[in-house]
């Protein structure tokens, strides 16, 4: 009875998971692609907005110091990084490219992990995460971004450098994830907070891509010049 009880309730998350992101992936998207960079930017904003209002408090308390000292670094800096890139012709695509492989690999990395995984990478301060969730969501990530810049990747220099930079990006995604694991481990919280159904809050779906935005900015340039 327990375990048809536990299925049940996992079965709910998951089904929950699925609505959330396909709902948020619509609008998300939808902005990207078919309104104004302007509106993009003013999505981006909100989503900020509710992290540092609404979350922000519940990992930090607003009264000590460590609220204050991270908060212009992280979460605020990689939003103003990823307005800028979404702002600049040049590097629009780059948006797409992140938000593709986070995706990609926040959910191959959840199927694999849950079915699979065995071999934790930190399970003192994440119990669920798993090497084999993390082959998973790699494999996931670089399967689609093959195949939605395939006919960029077929000119481009190096098929490798595709397959490091999505590596590189991955790892960065688990240790973004690792380190809010850690907040709110530290805090005594489950998740950032609960305006996401099946996701928790916004920086639970956040936190690896505000990381890796600041490794897509510095590597703008260079990253740029494989996707045009």
């Amino acid at each position: 009875m327990r375990l048809l009880s536990m299925n049940r309730k996992s079965l709910s998350t998951f089904t929950a998971r699925v609505m959330t992101g396909f709902v948020f992936g619509t609008v998300f998207w939808a902005a990207y692609f078919f309104l104004s960079s302007l509106w993009f930017t003013g999505l981006l904003a909100i989503i900020a907005a509710i992290i540092v209002i609404f979350e922000w408090k519940n990992l930090y308390n607003p009264m000590t110091v460590w609220f204050w000292i991270f908060l212009p670094i992280y979460p605020v800096l990689p939003f103003l990084l990823l307005i800028y890139l979404n702002h600049m012709p040049a590097y629009h695509i780059l948006i797409f490219y992140l938000f593709v492989l986070a995706f990609t690999h926040d959910t191959g990395a959840y199927i694999i992990g849950s079915l699979f995984g065995k071999h934790k990478i930190l399970p003192a301060i994440s119990p669920k995460k798993s090497w084999e969730g993390f082959l998973g969501g790699y494999i996931s990530a670089l399967v689609s971004v093959f195949i939605i810049f395939y006919e960029r990747c077929v000119n481009c220099k190096s098929w490798l450098f595709m397959a490091i930079f999505t590596l590189i990006a991955c790892a960065i995604f688990v240790v973004g994830d690792l380190v809010e694991s850690r907040m709110k481990r530290r805090a005594g919280i489950k998740d950032s907070g609960n305006l996401l159904p099946g996701h928790g809050g916004f920086l639970d779906r956040f936190d690896g891509i505000l990381f890796a935005a600041f490794f897509v900015y510095l590597f703008r340039n260079y990253l740029i010049t494989f996707l045009v």
